[in-house]
């Protein structure tokens, strides 16, 4: 895929994104978020409420990819990872939605990691998955108590979902649709949508605004005791490339990093500070 063919399906996507902020209110952060996860085959968690609207948005967002499997399921403390893997469905899908994710034993949630890293599942024996993104969703984050650091960071984009606010976006909301049934023709083709991270790795460079961004960031978020382990570093590189373009940019300047906010967080509490830092990036 050259970058010409990337910035075509980012045109596509843009004009699928606009629809849906039409459909799903007060989801603009949501909508974007989902599809740089998609462009770069990332992985995404959800967190608000239940009725908020967040399977619902994939489901949707999947009717646009022409030639996509989609997989759905509720988690709960007694689920496996043999029984997940064995679900219709599972193994063949490139996007997965799993609802309640931190309801599951941690052994299940931990078994998921060649999932996550490698797209391989090794319940009963090893095999690969055409996976793209995972979705996951919860009401509530995990505890470091949990264990649980190594699953949770391989979600490179967060997402706060809360009910809708403005009176007037309810009044929509209530007499709206309850499903969005989808384009008659999907337009994004899922053999284009895969080729598009190695094309964003290979071709989206930095220039010298984003490294010096980049340095002053860690060294910001270091002092205000967010720490971001090295592993991750390299994912928020990936999101600032692929937030670059989004916006039809050949490169990655300052003005980008302003857009990681989402990559940075853990916990919700720390992302007030690092909007604030982010705010400082010249």
């Amino acid at each position: 895929m050259t970058p010409e063919d990337l910035f075509r399906q980012v045109e596509i996507c843009r004009s699928i994104e606009k629809r849906l902020n039409t459909v799903f209110l007060e989801r603009a952060d949501v909508i974007r978020m989902a599809f740089l996860a998609l462009l770069s085959q990332e992985h995404v968690y959800q967190i608000g409420p239940p009725g908020t609207g967040k399977s619902l948005l994939v489901r949707t967002l999947v009717k646009n990819i022409f030639g996509a499997r989609y997989f759905e399921t509720l988690l709960h403390g007694e689920v496996t990872l043999s029984s997940l893997a064995a679900a219709e469905g599972f193994r063949d899908a490139q996007v997965v939605f799993l609802d309640e994710i931190f309801r599951a034993p941690r052994n299940t949630l931990l078994g998921l990691l060649p999932v996550l890293n490698e797209r391989m599942i090794y319940s009963p024996a090893g095999r690969s998955l055409p996976l793209l993104s995972l979705f996951a969703a919860s009401n509530q984050n995990p505890s470091p108590a949990d264990g649980l650091d190594a699953f949770y960071d391989r979600f490179t984009y967060r997402s706060l979902v809360r009910p809708i606010r403005s009176g007037e976006n309810f009044l929509k909301l209530l007499l709206s649709a309850s499903e969005e049934s989808g384009p008659d023709h999907a337009p994004l083709h899922l053999l284009e949508l895969a080729g598009c991270r190695q094309t964003i790795q290979n071709h989206i460079r930095l220039d010298a605004s984003a490294k010096d961004g980049f340095l002053f960031l860690r060294e910001r978020l270091n002092h205000e005791g967010i720490v971001l382990s090295d592993r991750r570093w390299r994912k928020v590189v990936l999101a600032a490339q692929t937030i670059a373009v989004y916006s039809f940019s050949e490169s990655v300047n300052s003005r980008h990093l302003r857009e990681l906010s989402s990559v940075l967080w853990s916990y919700p509490p720390e992302i007030r500070s690092i909007d604030r830092i982010l705010g400082e990036i010249d």
